[in-house]
């Protein structure tokens, strides 16, 4: 008796969990680009995926807090589109995506507000720092507005390395 009672939790449990991870979501750049402008600091407190996470809240992306450099797996997942650097020309609401350097254990990430980058600051070019821009790897990703579909699904792979980006890189979080 125990055990069928158990066996119908678990499988509604994993429904649940199927069904959130396959919802379409209403997405909009310029609540997007309007937040986290509006919310960016003077200077850089090294929470850039978090300020980028917020802002794509308020446009309608349910997305998780990762460390930046993973947002380069979740966000096409998320019905974001990767855009070639070759051909790349930004426009309101891109997202950029730069990978770890010997600097910065979790990367950057940043939205195009249609004159600048802004992560959890303002910033006056693409790149936060010089290392970024010695170690350039920029991905570039663009959502239009309108409904879509997320597919999330992440390897254990994936987290050992978020979890060890996080565990080397805690102390140089600004709270």
């Amino acid at each position: 008796m125990w055990k069928k009672r158990l066996t119908r939790i678990v499988l509604c449990i994993v429904a649940v969990i199927l069904i959130w991870n396959h919802l379409p979501y209403y997405y909009s750049n310029d609540k997007t680009v309007d937040y986290a402008t509006s919310h960016a600091e003077k200077k850089s407190r090294c929470m850039c995926a978090g300020y980028v996470m917020q802002a794509m809240w308020h446009g309608g992306c349910p997305i998780g807090l990762l460390p930046a450099y993973g947002y380069n797996k979740t966000l096409p997942q998320m019905g974001f589109k990767e855009i070639p650097s070759e051909e790349y020309k930004p426009l309101k609401g891109d997202i950029c995506v730069l990978p770890q350097n010997k600097r910065s254990t979790f990367g950057h990430i940043a939205i195009y507000n249609g004159s600048q980058w802004v992560s959890d600051f303002k910033q006056s070019s693409l790149y936060p720092s010089r290392a970024y821009r010695e170690n350039d790897g920029a991905q570039y990703f663009r959502a239009t507005d309108g409904w879509h579909w997320k597919h999330v699904w992440t390897s254990p792979a994936d987290w050992y390395g978020w979890i060890e980006a996080a565990i080397k890189g805690w102390e140089k979080i600004k709270f």
